[in-house]
C-alpha cells in the first residue's frame, strides 16, 4: 500500500508549550512508517529563537527532529497538520487539514490568523484537534460542528521523565539549598493570572506559619513570555502586604534559566509536591510531568486535567466555573488548596501510589499512545 503524505507545519526548536508538544510527536512520527515532511512556520513572537529559547531536548532527538524532510511547497499531500498560533484555518494542499488549538478559555475569537475562521468553518476538509474535553469546547462555541472537532491528550515520555535515584534527588536540593527535612513545594510556568500562582503564594504565606519547614521554588517562562516572578510578588505584596511579606518573598526561591529535560526531571524529582492551581488550560502538560517524574501534584479540580486525573498520584482543588470578558474560567479555592498542601505536608495521602502511578501513566499517558490516536485520525 502506499505511504500518505504527510506534511505538518509547525514550530521547532525552541521551548514554547505548541512547539514542544510539535517536537514529542515528531520524534514518534519519525519511528513509523510514514512519508513526513515539515514546513516551519514564523514564530508568534519575532524575537524567540533555539538559542534563548532552547527547546532542552538531548543533542541526538534534536538531530532526528532536524533531519525531517522540508517540504516541497509545489507538492500535493495526502493531510497537512497544523500546530502553531495564532489558528490558521486557511486551505490547505491537501485531502485533508487538521488544525491543533488549545482554547483556555473556550474561546478563540481573537487567536485567529487572518480572520480565517468563516473559511475554516465552511472547509469540510478541515477538523480541529484539541488536547482536551475542556478545550474543545472553545471550539464548539467558535461554530464547528462536534464531528469535526477531535480530542487527543498530550503524553509523556518515561524515559525522560522518571523517578529519580535518591542520590540525584539529594544533588539537586543540596544545589537548590533544600534540606531533607524541608518540604518542597515546585510550580513552573508563565506566570500569567490563568495559571493561578497569585493563589499559591497566598496558601504558602499562610501555610508558612503552621508549618515553617514548606519551601516554594518558582520557575517562571519569562524568556518567553516577559513575566517574571518578582514582578508577580510586587504585585501582591502592594495588595497585601501583611501577608505576602518581604520575609515571604525571601522563603520563594525563584528561577528563570532554561532547562535541559534531564534538568527538569531532576527538579520535579527534587520536589516533594508540584501544584497547579490553575484558572484555565487547553491541558497542563507539567503536571503530568511531574507525576511521571514521581512526585505528588495537587490540581485544579473541573478543568482540563479531569482527562488525566488518577489518585494514585494526584489531589484536587475545588473550584467555582464562571465567566467574564475573557471567556469561562475556575477560580480555585484557596481554603482547598491549603487543605490539600496540609494533608501532604502532614504525609497523610493515603491513596497515594507511585508504582502505580508509573503503570497509569504508561499504559495510557504516553507520547506513543497520544500519536497513535492522532495518526488514526488522519
Amino acid at each position: 500500500m502506499k505511504k500518505k503524505k504527510i506534511l505538518i507545519e509547525g514550530w521547532r526548536g525552541i521551548n514554547h508549550s505548541y512547539a514542544m508538544v510539535n517536537q514529542y510527536q515528531l520524534l514518534e512520527m519519525k519511528r513509523m512508517d510514514l512519508d513526513l515532511q515539515h514546513l516551519d512556520l514564523p514564530f508568534y513572537n519575532e524575537k524567540w529563537n533555539s538559542i534563548d529559547n532552547d527547546s532542552g531536548f538531548e543533542e541526538s532527538d534534536k538531530e532526528i527532529i532536524s533531519s525531517i524532510q522540508s517540504a516541497n511547497t509545489m507538492q500535493s499531500y495526502d493531510v497537512t497538520y497544523r500546530i502553531s498560533f495564532p489558528y490558521r484555518f486557511y486551505p490547505a494542499n491537501s485531502e485533508k487539514l487538521f488544525v491543533f488549538g488549545t482554547s483556555e478559555f473556550q474561546h478563540i475569537d481573537e487567536y485567529i490568523w487572518k480572520d480565517s475562521l468563516r473559511e475554516g468553518i465552511n472547509n469540510s476538509t478541515l477538523r480541529v484537534v484539541t488536547p482536551s474535553n475542556w478545550s474543545r469546547v472553545g471550539f464548539l462555541n467558535a461554530g464547528f460542528e462536534e464531528s469535526r472537532v477531535a480530542v487527543v491528550p498530550h503524553g509523556v515520555n518515561q524515559k525522560i521523565y522518571k523517578p529519580i535515584s535518591q542520590l540525584r534527588r539529594k544533588q539537586f536540593r543540596d544545589a537548590l539549598k533544600v534540606s531533607d527535612d524541608e518540604f518542597l513545594i515546585l510550580s513552573l510556568g508563565s506566570m500569567a493570572a490563568n495559571k493561578g500562582i497569585d493563589v499559591l503564594i497566598i496558601a504558602f504565606a499562610i501555610l508558612k506559619a503552621k508549618y515553617p519547614q514548606i519551601k516554594l521554588i518558582l520557575k517562571d517562562s519569562s524568556n518567553l513570555y516577559n513575566i517574571r516572578i518578582r514582578d508577580l510578588l510586587s504585585n501582591l505584596y502592594s495588595q497585601s502586604p501583611k501577608l505576602v511579606s518581604e520575609g515571604i518573598s525571601k522563603a520563594i526561591i525563584s528561577m528563570s534559566d532554561n532547562l535541559t529535560q534531564s534538568q527538569l526531571n531532576g527538579l520535579y524529582g527534587a520536589a516533594d509536591c508540584y501544584v497547579s492551581p490553575y484558572r484555565a488550560e487547553g491541558f497542563n502538560l507539567t503536571p503530568l510531568e511531574a507525576a511521571a517524574s514521581g512526585t505528588p501534584i495537587i490540581i485544579t479540580k473541573g478543568g482540563s486535567t479531569d482527562d488525566y486525573f488518577h489518585e494514585s498520584f494526584a489531589l484536587q482543588i475545588e473550584s467555582t466555573l464562571r465567566k467574564n470578558d475573557k471567556g469561562t474560567f475556575l477560580e480555585p479555592s484557596l481554603d482547598s488548596l491549603i487543605e490539600q498542601l496540609s494533608i501532604l505536608i502532614e504525609g497523610k495521602a493515603s491513596v497515594l501510589n507511585n508504582n502505580y502511578a508509573q503503570q497509569f501513566i504508561g499504559n495510557n499517558l504516553t507520547w506513543e499512545a497520544a500519536v497513535n490516536k492522532l495518526i488514526a485520525i488522519f
